[in-house]
């Protein structure tokens, strides 16, 4: 409902400018909703005593920080690219959503830390049926925040929504323990709260851990989706004349700002024109059509030649025995009268530490010492 009045093309999410407007309005939703929750919580807790209230009153404040620094952020990241950064600045969201994971650390810390100092000294609490219809309310508040924030982040593929949404989740399950704490402390008059209030704490700082861990992944720079490399193999192995494509590396810079660069095997028969004109013809289409700023290479491949296609066959059983997950491309022979020289790349799986002279090494043993291999060593970055 909230997208459909106030975003203006809403469906169309590939659009920059509709993509930072749904940021916007989630934002806006959460300062005006964590607002009003935490301002009514921080009365009724200090009016009934309630330490934990008022810890999950500050909880829903720092909540509402949190929807200004998505504010923020999604301004930031719609920046267009500059001198100093051409890539653009769609990573400001990965760097907020790092932000926000830190605050929702340090509210777990600090509710575990008010936990245990209500079981240390129990404090008595004034309940009264009002206490009981302000936390329905802002469980009820907090459930529709939590649906927009999971639809929002679904439609634009957002990870700083989704890292809201997972905190808007932790504070429905803060607050309904309090409020079934605040029943049973009613009804049987004791004091359950401070322990109950640690379990939900270790489960905030649990969750805010993983998201923390999963918002500094793409600073790093992490392997590409199965899904994307798939895509991109198949995209180009659609058109004529191409016979593989290996060696993809894709860079990302943000939410749909992704640049990738690939080879792509062409049969050696095509002109120097022709393979260009290929080229061009497929990175214009990745261009327009997808969100990926492609590169390719020509790697230009003897198609029909048998004796080549033997020695590839037999090499590639041979290496497979020392690794069944190597994989090799850019196969060339070159035969002279002085001498034989195989040259290829030559993929080794991260786990193995393989060097260029123990291939060569092994292929001299094990399957043959009449050639001069050239072998260029590549990892699997896709």
């Amino acid at each position: 409902m909230l997208k459909r009045i106030f975003i203006k093309n809403y469906s169309d999410v590939n659009d920059k400018k509709v993509r930072n407007s749904y940021g916007k309005v989630a934002g806006t939703f959460g300062i005006i909703t964590n607002l009003i929750i935490g301002v009514i919580k921080l009365i009724i807790g200090f009016l009934s005593h309630s330490v934990s209230i008022m810890a999950d009153a500050a909880n829903n404040l720092a909540d509402m920080i949190s929807s200004i620094l998505t504010l923020i952020g999604f301004h930031l990241s719609g920046k267009k690219a500059d001198r100093l950064h051409p890539y653009g600045h769609a990573r400001y969201e990965y760097l907020f959503t790092f932000i926000i994971s830190l605050l929702m650390i340090n509210m777990g810390i600090i509710f575990f830390k008010e936990s245990i100092i209500k079981i240390i000294k129990p404090v008595d609490l004034n309940i009264n049926i009002i206490t009981f219809i302000i936390l329905s309310i802002s469980i009820l508040l907090k459930g529709l925040q939590m649906i927009v924030y999971i639809d929002f982040s679904k439609s634009i593929k957002s990870n700083t929504l989704r890292t809201n949404a997972i905190d808007t989740r932790n504070d429905i399950i803060s607050t309904t323990v309090i409020l079934i704490s605040m029943i049973i402390m009613k009804v049987y008059n004791i004091n359950i709260d401070g322990y109950l209030g640690i379990l939900v704490s270790i489960f905030v700082l649990y969750s805010s851990i993983k998201l923390l861990i999963e918002s500094v992944q793409p600073l790093i720079g992490i392997k590409p989706k199965r899904e994307q490399v798939n895509m991109i193999k198949n995209r180009i192995s659609s058109y004529d004349y191409v016979l593989g494509v290996h060696d993809i590396m894709i860079h990302n810079y943000g939410v749909g700002n992704d640049y990738a660069s690939v080879h792509v095997e062409i049969d050696s028969k095509l002109s120097l024109l022709e393979a260009h004109d290929l080229v061009d013809e497929i990175e214009n289409d990745f261009n327009e059509h997808t969100d990926i700023n492609l590169t390719i290479h020509i790697d230009p491949v003897v198609v029909g030649n048998k004796k080549l296609d033997k020695i590839k066959k037999e090499l590639i059983g041979s290496l497979k025995k020392l690794n069944s997950r190597i994989e090799i491309h850019d196969f060339r022979l070159i035969e002279s009268k002085k001498e034989k020289e195989l040259l290829f790349d030559c993929i080794i799986p991260f786990e193995s530490n393989y060097t260029y002279q123990e291939i060569i090494d092994y292929l001299n043993k094990n399957y043959s010492n009449e050639y001069h291999y050239y072998v260029e060593i590549d990892r699997p970055y896709s």
